[in-house]
């Protein structure tokens, strides 16, 4: 292959490449949200752009929710999803088998929530998001699930994990928010603007009811396939020890952004249910000057090129973001960022969107606070 890229091949295309309607995909894409993912007509249209009708290794070093290798698992590829965070891992590898809703119902329904719990110092704070039996049955079952790492109970664990605060009666607690845990003394001023009390929500019912709704579409018959061929790392993105040289046909993912979002703060909910408590070095990344967050940019980078195969793809979604009255189209960066290493520019795609409920609820509006467009800026690796 030809070690360089002709600059009038390189372009930026501008468009609607996916939809903007919101649900679109496969069901089993929204048992779990998560602030900050795409949406999977992203990684969609790259696979099908860049891996249509041959064989390939699909790869996400920020997996998230597992958007990317769920998805390549739906259209017949396997894929490594990584994360430096461990409760992604738990999103992702929990859909790596996905069983009949038969199997779940069953596992569901033998369940017993009612065995008294140990009062502990944390249920202060949790008491103001729960009822206590609301409380002990979260408690029980989130024992039970640590005890098990069956398929049936780790999907009932990741939509447990779903239903665990919300705006609506469906989810576990009063009236919160749904896509990220506010603290417990902010979850009280909540409580006592509105006039509330947590109400005795059974959970058991709702997880069902979360259940039938994802499964209500079947699965590709060879997602099962792909799934068991994948592979869940949990490494920072600057050092992917656990994977070879030239290992990976495409990468399609979304690195942390810059100065908005601290995963650790908005899941601690999560975390807890899960047992789990983020060493050092596990720790998301936040990132408050555009000087540091290109320096991890171009690290990761570099990273990349040595886990790509030659020829291969990596597609990095980003957004812009403004600091005072200066726009930055951090698709722009990203490119600078990669001159050192052996990936080279190819195109950028800038997917225009309209904001949705979700976002507007974050007073996010064109061009400022945070992201307006899905700018996917593509490299090939021509080392």
């Amino acid at each position: 292959m030809n070690g360089t890229v002709r600059k009038k091949e390189r372009k930026i295309l501008t468009g609607e490449f996916w939809t903007s309607k919101q649900r679109q995909s496969h069901p089993i894409h929204y048992v779990v949200s998560y602030r900050a993912s795409f949406k999977p007509e992203l990684p969609a249209f790259f696979i099908g752009k860049y891996l249509a009708n041959r064989k390939g290794i699909v790869f996400d070093p920020f997996g998230g929710r597992g958007t990317t290798a769920v998805q390549a698992n739906l259209e017949g590829y396997a894929a490594i999803h990584n994360d430096i965070s461990p409760m992604s891992l738990f999103l992702a590898k929990s859909r790596q088998t996905v069983p009949s809703l038969e199997k779940l119902e069953k596992a569901l329904h033998a369940l017993d929530l009612s065995a008294k719990v140990k009062e502990e110092k944390e249920d202060e704070g949790l008491l103001h998001f729960y009822h206590k039996d609301t409380l002990k049955e979260i408690k029980n079952l989130k024992k039970i699930l640590s005890d098990s790492d069956s398929p049936e109970f780790q999907y009932l664990g990741l939509t447990a994990l779903s239903r665990l605060h919300g705006h609506s009666n469906g989810f576990f607690s009063v009236y919160s928010f749904p896509q990220i845990s506010i603290p417990p003394l902010a979850q009280k001023r909540n409580n006592e603007k509105r006039g509330v009390v947590p109400d005795y929500r059974e959970i058991k019912p709702r997880i069902l009811q979360k259940m039938r709704r994802d499964l209500k579409e079947s699965l590709t018959p060879f997602y099962h396939e792909f799934s068991f061929r994948n592979r869940y790392t949990n490494h920072s993105s600057l050092d992917l020890f656990g994977l070879e040289e030239n290992s990976v046909d495409l990468v399609v993912t979304s690195p942390p952004f810059l100065d908005k979002v601290n995963y650790e703060e908005d899941n601690w909910l999560r975390y807890w249910f899960l047992n789990i408590e983020l060493e050092k070095d596990q720790k998301p990344s936040i990132f408050a000057t555009l000087a540091g967050w290109c320096e991890f940019i171009q690290g990761t980078l570099a990273e990349l090129s040595r886990v790509v195969k030659p020829g291969g793809t990596v597609v990095m979604e980003v957004g812009e973001i403004r600091k005072g009255k200066t726009v930055f189209n951090l698709d722009e960066y990203v490119i600078k960022c990669a001159e050192s290493t052996g990936l080279v520019w190819e195109n950028t795609y800038i997917n225009d969107q309209k904001f949705t409920k979700l976002a507007n609820c974050w007073n996010v509006s064109n061009n400022e606070k945070g992201t307006n467009s899905n700018r996917c800026v593509v490299f090939r690796n021509l080392k």
